[in-house]
């Protein structure tokens, strides 16, 4: 005799666990089980909802009651379920009950729904054959602030698939997140502490970083984010949310050797100022070229933008001078701007000429626990 699985919850708690499941879900799947949510059994009574795309997993727990869940779980349609549960009433009661069909009957007070069913068997999950390399945790505003700070300069270019995501990797007790698309280059780095020793610097692809970052957003900023690295798979758990992902396969460059570390000309500046005026004068730039020309000063940076189709644009930004000589630079105006868009507060520039790599790094308090960098290449102007 079949037993007939069954819960009952608030709409609330169940939608809030499907839209974290069903994030990395793609709405078009050519292999039907890949659109469907797995309902299982975490433990002690506890449901887990899975969704995955065969590249990444995300997984949350909810405490509801439940009845006679199968061993392998059941999979639900995820955009069908989602989509009823937020038109039905705030704060109503929804059942979810199988039937002889092999259908699971979703009730709601007068509303009644029929959904197709898939088995669990069929759903992959992303699991770890081997024990991680390294584990250790990292206060989950942190880890926010780390991806943050670099996820921008993630490169779209798939002929490049090795910079289609964040570069993690630890050296001695520094934890460092870097991103570039060899225009720009965003590099934080965190003196973490132990549990890094043997992890293996990996790439995190970039809808892994996305969905991760989305997690972080909505937790407590001090929660343990725990973090368990292989060779080919990472994972992080963050109270009852859990992603596991594949990683990118492929070597990342030599960043190190991008970064400029002794150029002579320095400045110091109000970033919101920088990059308001940024985005003032490029409004007449054109699509195709995009570039700004900056002549640093020793109080102020002048910022040109011309377009033989529009006209032209400036604006003048004051700045001090801390060391060298001017330099006049061209940028993409839009890659300046995203990047200014990460640095809080004040930032520093480092130049050397018009044709080399510019260094660029947030003015940081004695207390700061992350260290930034980033670098922009020049624009012939």
């Amino acid at each position: 005799m079949t037993t007939t699985f069954a819960l009952t919850t608030l709409r609330e708690t169940l939608l809030a666990a499907v839209e974290t499941a069903l994030a990395p879900v793609e709405r078009k799947n050519t292999i039907p089980v890949l659109a469907n949510l797995l309902l299982d059994e975490a433990g002690s009574g506890t449901l887990r909802l899975s969704g995955t795309d065969l590249d990444v997993m995300t997984s949350v727990e909810t405490a509801i009651e439940m009845a006679a869940m199968p061993n392998a779980g059941i999979t639900l349609p995820a955009a069908l379920l989602h989509d009823i549960l937020r038109k039905l009433p705030p704060k109503s009661e929804v059942t979810l009950k199988t039937g002889a069909s092999g259908q699971m009957a979703l009730t709601c007070g007068r509303s009644r729904f029929a959904l197709a069913t898939l088995p669990g068997e069929d759903w992959p999950r992303l699991v770890e054959k081997e024990p991680p390399a390294a584990r250790f945790e990292i206060p989950a505003g942190k880890f926010a602030a780390m991806l943050g700070a670099v996820a921008f300069a993630i490169s779209t270019e798939e002929t490049r698939y090795y910079l289609n995501g964040v570069y993690l990797h630890a050296a001695g007790d520094q934890l460092i997140t870097v991103a570039t698309d060899g225009h720009r280059l965003a590099r934080a780095v965190w003196s973490a502490g132990a549990g890094m020793a043997d992890m293996p610097g990996v790439i995190i692809p970039r809808k892994t970083v996305g969905l991760l970052a989305s997690v972080l957003k909505a937790a407590d900023r001090q929660a343990a984010l725990s973090v368990s690295v292989s060779e080919n798979r990472i994972g992080f758990a963050l109270g009852a949310v859990s992603i596991a992902s594949k990683l990118i396969d492929g070597t990342y460059p030599d960043y190190l050797r991008v970064i400029p570390q002794d150029n002579p000309n320095r400045w110091r500046f109000d970033v919101a100022a920088l990059l308001s005026a940024t985005e003032r004068v490029s409004i007449v730039s054109s699509e195709r070229g995009r570039a700004v020309k900056m002549v640093w000063g020793r109080d102020a940076v002048e910022l040109l933008v011309s377009n033989p189709d529009a006209g032209e644009g400036q604006d003048t930004v004051d700045v001090t001078a801390d060391e060298g000589e001017d330099v006049t630079i061209g940028f993409n105006a839009k890659y300046l701007a995203d990047m200014l868009a990460h640095i809080p507060g004040a930032a520093t520039v480092a130049l050397d000429t018009g044709a080399a790599p510019a260094r660029f790094a947030p003015v940081h308090a004695d207390d700061d626990e992350i260290d930034m960098a980033f670098v922009l290449m020049p624009m012939r102007v």
